[in-house]
């Protein structure tokens, strides 16, 4: 007697649930008009959920759901602070050329960090 469950009762939205997947089948051909109203009939008549899956058992089941791919940028794509780098790198570069300056240490500051970040993405 401990063994027994009670049966759950199906609810407007069970119904209606098994109501809309028997109108997917009809549409994809799987079932007849005739049999579609039939099927539908007895849905709208099931008082436990236990009524509603043998509706099913002679149509395939729902395709699940492919979860999206989470979408990377690419590995050339430069990050906001590499952009900001290589401005703040250039406008120096700038300004110290107008006074005669030549200025390499900024340039192979930006060449170094520029090539390390490189390598530490494709790796």
């Amino acid at each position: 007697m401990g063994d027994l469950q009670p049966r759950m009762r199906a609810g407007d939205a069970d119904r209606a649930k098994a109501v809309e997947r028997l109108g997917r089948h009809l549409g994809e051909g799987r079932l007849t008009v005739e049999e579609f109203d039939e099927r539908v009939g007895q849905a709208h008549a099931a008082v436990y959920l236990d009524q509603l899956p043998p509706l099913f058992t002679d149509l395939p089941p729902d395709p699940t759901p492919v979860a999206p791919r989470r979408s990377r940028p690419p590995a050339w794509a430069p990050s906001a602070a590499a952009i900001v780098l290589a401005a703040v790198v250039v406008s120096m570069s700038m300004v110290l050329a107008v006074h005669g300056v030549v200025p390499i240490f900024p340039l192979l500051l930006l060449f170094f960090v520029l090539r390390s970040r490189r390598w530490s993405r494709r790796w």
